[in-house]
């Protein structure tokens, strides 16, 4: 009884070792990396967006670059112009300028896209 639980026992473990005829790949196998090994991350997609336009702004005697529908005020902020804003949804007044010849608050505005020209009132 003894011998045959022995033989089940041999025979059980002689199963879960691999046969010695089984090669090794050649290439070790490193996992995740092995599927994007003909990847080319440093290459640029062809075609792209193309740039965005940009028209120009004249404020005072100063000129900047503005694209077209971006807000006003925002552009007039950036080029550090002494237009004041005091409620910013164009209710005050204290924006008010002229905007290519017309009265216009500055803060409810949009860059035209043909761009602009401000001076004072």
């Amino acid at each position: 009884m003894r011998l045959l639980a022995v033989a089940a026992l041999a025979a059980t473990a002689a199963a879960l070792v691999p046969p010695q005829s089984q090669r090794r790949p050649l290439t070790p196998r490193q996992g995740f990396f092995d599927s994007m090994k003909n990847e080319k991350f440093d290459d640029k997609p062809k075609g792209g967006a193309p740039a965005k336009k940009t028209v120009p702004v004249t404020i005072g005697s100063r000129t900047v670059q503005a694209h077209p529908n971006q807000r006003l005020k925002d552009v007039v902020r950036a080029a550090r112009a002494p237009i004041k804003f005091n409620c910013e949804n164009g209710k005050c007044g204290t924006c008010e300028n002229k905007v290519d010849g017309r009265l216009q608050r500055i803060c409810t505005m949009a860059v035209p896209a043909r761009g602009c020209t401000i001076t004072r009132k």
